[in-house]
């Protein structure tokens, strides 16, 4: 089984070190905080959560996956740069959460975060997150196996 702290260290393996006593740089996390919206967005359109012109087109897993695992990136990205040293296992959400609201629910917390630096809304914006490609089909050990 795998859990989201495994993956978690796989990004933070990745990641060049940072001193212990640097103070944290907020214009840097701003700046990953605000590409990471743009992965959400790509994931919403990709998913065909929001489509107005290309309503035909197939939903294509592996480009989704792609873009999905580029927004998972950016987002253990920043709790790096937060500092952030381990995550919690994500919880199940109920499937009747309009996936619309989850999304807007993800862009909340963007903003929240972004005001606060605050490392509970990362860890609830990081389920978010991941509750979001889970339901568009997309499973954790495919997350994994793309890192590995």
């Amino acid at each position: 089984m795998y859990d989201l702290a495994k993956l978690y260290q796989l990004v933070l393996n990745r990641e060049i070190a940072i001193a212990k006593n640097q103070v944290l740089d907020t214009k840097r996390i701003k700046a990953k905080l605000l590409a990471f919206t743009s992965d959400v967005a790509q994931v919403g359109e990709l998913a065909h959560i929001f489509t107005f012109w290309e309503k035909e087109t197939q939903i294509v897993h592996e480009d989704l996956l792609e873009t999905y695992v580029e927004g998972i990136s950016m987002l253990m990205s920043i709790g790096y740069e937060m500092r952030i040293d381990a995550v919690k296992t994500t919880q199940e959400i109920p499937e009747n959460i309009p996936l619309d609201d989850l999304m807007f629910t993800i862009y909340q917390q963007v903003v929240i975060l972004k005001n606060t630096f605050d490392p509970i809304v990362y860890q609830d914006l990081l389920d978010d997150y991941f509750h979001l490609g889970f339901r568009l089909g997309i499973s954790l050990e495919e997350i994994i196996d793309s890192y590995e």
